[in-house]
């Protein structure tokens, strides 16, 4: 497929006499003026491609002979001109095809799409400017490192090495320019060369990489200021990358950045009503960043204050969600089970989600990890009174509040590490509507005590409302996805070739991009918690080799390494984290 710029969106009659077109409905100006019948208009993100995949088989299959004939031809004439051109077309065919297919992956499964898609609509119109040369250099080379890794091409990998140091040396031209480094363009370069890094990284070092591009994109905000959020791009750009620099300053227990929050109290007034739940979380979530940086710059020395700081944190995350929009909230589906047991490797536990968007369900696990993180320091400073307890005197004292209160921090751990595994059908492309419900989960899970993985008819699953230890909300019931594909999910051996992973698939690819982006970090806070059993860790580890596989992330592989090697410590804190050491 080749990408074909912007065409047209006038209708054929005006298209074909020049004429503007003010593409009215059901007729344009022109057309009724003329009292001619308007053609109507044509879908214009078709029309971007061209599908040149006959002509390039054409261009391999030809005969040898003919194409030494028509070198020979060439030669004999003595034009040097002549040779280029029966020399240069099928390489640079070839390029374009390839650099066409990996566009169109990152088109379908990043920019537009159904509802698991399309979580980067802010790159549209900056890509179609063709005076923004630095965002699609960026875009190109994502495009290919993710196609590369999914078709195991190191020939492709190396084109996107090239796009993407020609994208860093134009990023970095334009990050020099007062002006240039306040543009849409620049920081949405940024971004993409950030997701280049998680894309391509080969070792453990990938959260210094990606701490790397996020302060950069935090400095860039910064300097932006607010009038980045009276455009819809800039809004756009600005809550993707806020989620990521919380997360990032809360891994680094570093404070927030001052500029940061008050953009973010600003940025209500510019956006919808109904999607300010994204704001007011984030809000809080600001808060608990700055208490983890209390802690280990020991301004908050007290155990006590933690703990009722850190509830308080707990009780506002629950209160935002308590009676949210129905944009917003998602349907529990019950998996039937057979002779008391689950039918299916496929769901962890006895239920999965389904949502109405992919920023929906982003929204909902981001959530679940803020409060994963904030129960575990709760229930970790209460280990440690614990502790303290037990070497300052030599009997035992029992302290019932203090181990209900421990086991609701477990309890609650648990149920937010299952919901977040409970997403993980509907990234994978799971619906409502699903006729069956594959169960092909390959790797370690498939060697535990469950029974033999059958098919489930969609007849046989009952809905219902959220979990008990997440808010009631309504159910969401206009669900359908035109665009959504029926889950064929954790059905292949890492170790496949690509076309093994990919031939059983209508599409090219096999699973939504986007969903593995937002999906991974919430996979690893949950497998990463104190209380995940094994079982769970096998699974998560399981989906993130997919994840990697499947949708060409290579940091998803490295996660499911690290849960591999046994990593028991928080992955949001430092490897130089202590407990609370002083006094209550």
């Amino acid at each position: 497929m080749a990408y074909r710029g912007r065409p047209s969106a006038a209708c054929e009659r005006c298209r074909s006499r020049r004429m503007k077109c003010d593409q009215g409905v059901p007729s344009c100006t022109q057309c009724i003026r003329a009292r001619a019948d308007c053609p109507g208009y044509r879908n214009l993100l078709d029309l971007k491609f061209r599908d040149q995949s006959e002509e390039v088989i054409r261009h391999c299959r030809a005969p040898a002979r003919k194409k030494r004939q028509d070198t020979s031809i060439a030669t004999s004439s003595g034009d040097d001109s002549a040779l280029a051109i029966t020399s240069i077309p099928d390489s640079a065919l070839v390029r374009s095809v390839q650099q066409g297919v990996a566009k169109r992956y990152i088109f379908a499964n990043y920019v537009t799409g159904g509802s698991r898609c399309g979580h980067m609509k802010y790159l549209l119109p900056l890509i179609e400017d063709p005076r923004n040369t630095t965002v699609n250099t960026a875009l190109d080379a994502v495009a290919l490192a993710a196609v590369s890794n999914i078709r195991l091409s190191p020939h492709t990998m190396l084109r996107a090495q090239q796009e993407y140091t020609a994208a860093l040396t134009q990023t970095n031209r334009a990050l020099k320019d007062p002006i240039m480094c306040k543009t849409d363009d620049t920081l949405a370069a940024v971004v993409l060369l950030g997701i280049y890094e998680v894309i391509t990284c080969t070792d453990d070092s990938y959260i210094d990489r990606w701490v790397k591009h996020v302060d950069g994109a935090a400095k860039l905000i910064e300097i932006r200021g607010s009038d980045q959020l009276t455009r819809r791009e800039g809004l756009d750009m600005f809550t993707h990358l806020r989620t990521q620099i919380i997360l990032s300053r809360i891994f680094q227990e570093r404070y927030p950045s001052p500029i940061l929050a008050q953009l973010n109290e600003e940025v209500e007034k510019y956006r919808d009503p109904g999607d300010r739940i994204l704001d007011q979380l984030s809000t809080v979530v600001i808060r608990f960043s700055k208490l983890c940086a209390d802690v280990k710059n020991k301004r908050i020395a007290n155990p006590s204050e933690i703990i009722r700081t850190a509830l308080s944190i707990d009780a506002d995350l629950v209160s935002h969600l308590i009676n949210v929009a129905p944009s917003w909230s998602y349907t529990t589906v019950r998996v039937p089970t057979l002779d008391g047991k689950y039918n299916t490797k496929a769901v962890w536990g006895s239920h999965y989600h389904i949502y109405g968007s992919i920023a929906a369900a982003s929204m909902w696990n981001n959530y679940r990890s803020a409060r994963i993180v904030v129960q575990e320091l709760i229930y970790d400073t209460l280990r440690y009174l614990e502790g303290s307890r037990q070497r300052s005197t030599s009997t035992s004292i029992n302290y019932p509040q203090q181990e209900e209160l421990a086991g609701q921090c477990r309890q609650t751990i648990r149920q937010l590490s299952e919901d977040i595994c409970a997403t993980v059908p509907f990234h994978f492309g799971l619906t409502m509507g699903d006729d069956i419900f594959e169960d092909s989960l390959s790797g370690p899970m498939s060697a535990s005590n469950s029974p033999a993985p059958v098919a489930v008819q969609s007849s046989f699953l009952t809905t219902s409302s959220s979990p008990s230890m997440s808010p009631n909300l309504p159910e969401e019931a206009s669900l359908s996805d035109a665009e959504a594909r029926p889950i064929s999910m954790l059905n292949s051996s890492p170790m496949q070739s690509s076309q093994n992973l990919l031939s059983h698939l209508a599409s090219p690819f096999e699973l939504v991009g986007a969903g593995g982006f937002t999906l991974m970090w919430p996979l690893l806070v949950a497998a990463n918690s104190g209380v995940a059993e094994d079982g769970l860790r096998e699974w998560v580890i399981t989906c993130l080799d997919k994840i990697g596989h499947s949708m060409g992330i290579n940091q998803a592989l490295s996660m499911a390494k690290l849960l591999r090697e046994g990593m028991q410590s928080r992955a949001w804190l430092s490897p130089d984290h202590e407990s609370p050491s002083h006094d209550t």
